[in-house]
């Protein structure tokens, strides 16, 4: 074999705290990362770097209808409390845009059919 050792290393993580809101394509997901066995989702971002978001219930329900391949946008919200439970968490809104059946995104410019 040839060709220099490359270190492998995490991907960085997103601070919602700092960037409101983050926008990828969706490329994979790791359950039990970390000393909290949370969920680890990945997206590709336009600059085609990879970020991991770190799951949390909210978001764990939301990837659950989200396929590999359709981009998402996620947006934080800050910090709510439950009714149910009284508990804070953080709050965000998820979207997905799902490709097309050749596995290309839709252009974000581009409008959708009116149908």
């Amino acid at each position: 074999m040839t060709g220099k050792w490359k270190k492998v290393e995490m991907n960085p993580t997103w601070n919602f705290e700092e960037d409101k809101e983050i926008v990828g394509t969706y490329v994979s997901m790791e359950e039990n990362v970390g000393s909290n066995n949370s969920n680890l989702y990945s997206l590709k971002k336009a600059d085609s770097s990879l970020i991991g978001i770190w799951g949390s219930t909210l978001l764990d329900h939301r990837f659950k209808n989200i396929q590999i391949g359709d981009e998402v946008k996620i947006i934080y919200l800050g910090k709510e409390t439950s009714e149910k439970t009284g508990r804070e968490f953080n709050n965000f809104e998820v979207y997905t845009r799902p490709n097309d059946p050749n596995g290309e995104s839709k252009n974000e410019d581009a409008e959708d059919p009116p149908f």
